[in-house]
């Protein structure tokens, strides 16, 4: 009785942990920018008021407030003809420098990857990796076409199998379409399970799947 109680705690604090855990670095991460924000931009406005009035004075929150206005006049030019060639010009300027190129091409491509819009990941799969008889969860990022077609007799996928508990790393697989299991759940539904470790299932039908045996 004891060893199950123990058991038991033990599943609702691991649980616990990775449910939390998105939650608290999300909270983290904001916390940490905008303290960043407040002491760079805060620090700005108080020397333009101390130019203006001849006494420096820093208002709290007046650098998150300048923040929010200027992503907010950022992302309406982005979202126009002009702002969207701005953009892209300086795109092109920032990949012509060696060192900022790798830094900035790798995290555009993790945000456009996971991001809410995207529909990058196609449809969520069970494949066999990375050997027979072992089975992961990958998400179908694109058709096999063009070279990568060429050398497959039968229809192929791209298919993105991440690791755990961190799911922005992972492995390119290419896959025969037949291989593939289709999962009926949704993206979110699938790194939710990744991320804790299989520790949070989502519930499923009862009978009509396919078995993994054939």
């Amino acid at each position: 009785m004891a060893n199950r109680l123990v058991t038991l705690f033990r599943n609702y604090f691991i649980t616990g942990v990775f449910v939390s855990l998105p939650l608290v670095v999300t909270i983290w991460v904001l916390w940490l920018v905008f303290r960043t924000v407040e002491t760079t931009l805060g620090a700005f406005l108080a020397w333009v008021i101390g130019l203006v009035t001849g006494e420096p004075r820093h208002i709290p929150g007046v650098g998150l407030v300048l923040t929010v206005v200027v992503l907010m006049l950022v992302g309406m030019v982005a979202t126009n003809v002009i702002g969207r060639r701005l953009v892209a010009a300086g795109e092109r300027l920032l990949l012509m420098f060696p060192v900022v190129r790798p830094i900035y091409t790798g995290v555009k491509q993790v945000i456009e990857a996971f991001g809410v819009k995207r529909t990058s990941f196609r449809e969520v799969v069970l494949l066999q990796h990375p050997r027979p008889g072992l089975w992961a969860i990958g998400f179908v990022t694109n058709e096999g076409r063009g070279l990568i077609a060429a050398h497959f007799s039968e229809p192929v996928k791209t298919v993105f199998v991440p690791t755990a508990p961190n799911p922005t790393s992972g492995f390119f697989v290419i896959a025969p379409e037949r291989e593939l299991i289709r999962l009926d759940m949704t993206p979110e539904e699938a790194f939710k399970i990744i991320v804790s470790g299989g520790v949070i299932m989502p519930n499923g039908p009862e009978d009509g799947g396919r078995s993994l045996d054939g």
